[in-house]
């Protein structure tokens, strides 16, 4: 039998914690995750607002319907609050290079930003409000994932897809002030609307990125609808029936699965835009590189141990860009060869580069017991190389630069900005743009950051 439902349970718990969320009272580590994690998906929204995925997705949006009110970041056309919820969570996952949270395998940025900006600028939301609501989406993920992992990615679904539509639900909620009994059928609502299968793996790209859209405004439209009055099931996360039941199997889920540490600290930033199962093995690689002096012309052979989730990707071929993205041996040949690896590496010439493919050729993947004994608490990786000239080195990583425990420079974090954004205006722009929502806090009125890049 599972767990007896009571007001101590883990929707009551979750609720709970939302509620007490203040900026001001956050420490200092969860301030500034809640701001690098915004900065980080706004500049993935503009990077990805021009990519096809997202102009269909307007495109679809704009044959059904009339313009709506709201700015778009990245696009010409406005929209309302759930087409433009949607147009930017899937334009914050085209790229492949969005956060992540590896103890539940979910992207909680894409889900919770969207929702956060599109309904902050509908009410007119101050960028501390729109913090606030940004650090109760990823709580709201992380919380589930985490609770749902791994049985949830074993069984096929997409981890930020099923459990996403939640954290948008609980960002728009904050935003659009709703009491813990209108919270709790918003997400009751929400829970109707979990899914989004994994079949992507086998191709498809666009849908990957069109799960996140449909969950992210799925979220908001639970919330509107809990806001007008719509009742919901109280336990339709964790009761019988509920989400943990159907997806997972799990009926046993109580409120000691509330972690006590905020969620969006336990979250990672990506250096490199792809496959964050891979991230680890790629920092090992490179730092092999950079260490040793060696190019990737001097490889003989190259040995990677790492967890089971991670390895599966060892057969991933790059025949598109979203493939090569999730494609371990092309990810590697690529970090051994350019010494880094960007968005420019997933175009059809640097795919069909024949020196990757001879690099690839060179290399084993494994997973051995114990790097899954040390997942998912890390992402462990042990790389070995040995070079043409007899020599080996090899370097074992529990976690990826990036990471909470190696986190990326306010440099770093700087510059992915910028170049994520020039691809929709010049560097001077885009310079102005990442230090006017460096600023959010201090805005009165979200509306003003909205202003479309010259």
């Amino acid at each position: 039998m599972g767990a007896p439902l009571s007001d101590d349970g883990f929707t009551t718990r979750l609720l709970d914690k939302l509620h007490h969320i203040r900026l001001a009272d956050l420490d200092q580590r969860t301030q500034q995750a809640a701001r690098h994690h915004l900065l980080d998906t706004v500049a993935l929204i503009y990077g990805g607002s021009r990519e096809e995925t997202t102009g269909i997705a307007e495109a679809t949006l704009a044959a059904a319907r009339p313009p709506g009110g709201l700015p778009v970041l990245g696009r010409e056309r406005r929209a309302d609050v759930l087409d433009a919820t949607f147009i930017m969570a899937v334009a914050g996952h085209s790229l492949e290079f969005d956060d992540g949270f590896s103890p539940g395998a979910a992207h909680p940025g894409v889900v919770t930003v969207p929702a956060a900006l599109a309904v902050g600028n509908l009410v007119h939301a101050s960028g501390e409000a729109v913090l606030e609501a940004i650090v109760a989406g990823y709580e709201t993920i992380t919380s589930i994932a985490r609770t749902a992992h791994p049985m949830l990615r074993g069984r096929g679904f997409h981890p930020t897809a099923t459990a996403g539509v939640f954290a948008a639900a609980a960002a728009a909620g904050r935003l659009l002030n709703l009491d813990a009994d209108e919270q709790r059928n918003a997400f009751g609502l929400a829970a109707s609307s979990a899914g989004g299968l994994a079949a992507f793996v086998q191709g498809g790209d666009d849908l990957k990125r069109l799960h996140v859209g449909h969950a992210a405004r799925e979220g908001v439209f639970a919330a509107l609808l809990a806001k007008q009055g719509a009742a919901a099931p109280p336990y339709a996360i964790e009761g019988p029936k509920g989400f943990f039941a159907a997806f997972v199997d799990r009926t046993d889920v109580t409120g000691t699965a509330i972690d006590q540490t905020w969620g969006i600290t336990q979250c990672y930033i990506k250096p490199w835009p792809c496959c964050g199962n891979l991230l680890s093995s790629i920092d090992a690689t490179l730092r092999l590189r950079r260490e040793h002096g060696f190019s990737g012309e001097d490889v003989a052979t190259l040995e990677v141990d790492t967890y089971r989730a991670a390895a599966d990707r060892a057969a991933t071929p790059w025949t598109t860009a979203a493939s090569a993205q999730l494609s371990f041996p092309y990810l590697l040949a690529t970090a051994l060869l350019f010494g880094t690896i960007r968005l420019d590496h997933f175009s059809g010439a640097a795919r069909a580069n024949t020196d990757v493919e001879a690099m690839a050729q060179r290399f084993s993947f494994h997973s051995s017991d114990a790097m899954n004994a040390r997942y998912p608490a890390g992402r462990p990786s042990r790389v070995k190389i040995t070079l043409k000239d007899g020599r080996s080195f090899e370097r074992d990583v529990n976690d990826a630069l990036g990471s909470p425990s190696l986190p990326l420079s306010e440099d770093a974090l700087a510059q992915k900005f910028v170049n994520l954004a020039v691809m929709v205006t010049n560097e001077t722009s885009a310079r102005a743009l990442h230090a006017a929502w460096a600023g959010i806090a201090e805005v009165a009125d979200i509306g003003v950051l909205f202003a479309t890049p010259r």
